[in-house]
């Protein structure tokens, strides 16, 4: 497969998936990035805007621009760190915690209907082949690949 192929499919594959996501979490009134925050928040309550904007690999001004809505919409609250008062440790409220179980049951349709024709070899080489891609692609250094393009 070529590689403006495979970019295309990454393409499709990530566009359908967050048109399904808003689809999904309509009920809730959440958008593509407000669910990507929750999910990771469930996994690491208490972070710092900081800490969750690196580990999503996004802006600073766009993860705050997220939880201020998340904020609004009574999923999440931002508190002070007791030590570091300049630091906000975001946790998420009683409403937001009651979502989990919904949040999580969309990804996993999403995934099982995607994977529902492949044979479970399949599915162990994708998942492993896109956890290489994902890391391979967090540890991109833009710059370095940009100047290999331009010789």
């Amino acid at each position: 497969m070529e590689n403006l192929q495979v970019a295309r499919c990454f393409s499709v594959l990530d566009g359908r998936s967050r048109s399904y996501v808003l689809e999904a979490c309509r009920p809730l009134k959440i958008t593509y990035s407000e669910y990507v925050v929750l999910l990771r928040l469930f996994d690491c309550e208490g972070v710092s805007q900081e800490d969750l904007s690196r580990v999503l690999h996004t802006d600073k001004s766009a993860v705050a621009r997220t939880l201020k809505l998340l904020e609004q919409k009574g999923f999440i609250c931002r508190e002070k760190d007791a030590e570091d008062r300049r630091i906000k440790r975001i946790r998420l409220t009683e409403y937001g915690r009651m979502q989990h179980t919904f949040l999580m049951s969309v990804m996993n349709c999403w995934v099982n209907y995607l994977i529902d024709t492949l044979s479970p070899q399949d599915v162990d080489s994708v998942a492993r082949n896109f956890q290489v891609l994902a890391q391979r692609s967090s540890e991109a250094d833009f710059q370095e690949i940009i100047g290999k393009t331009m010789r």
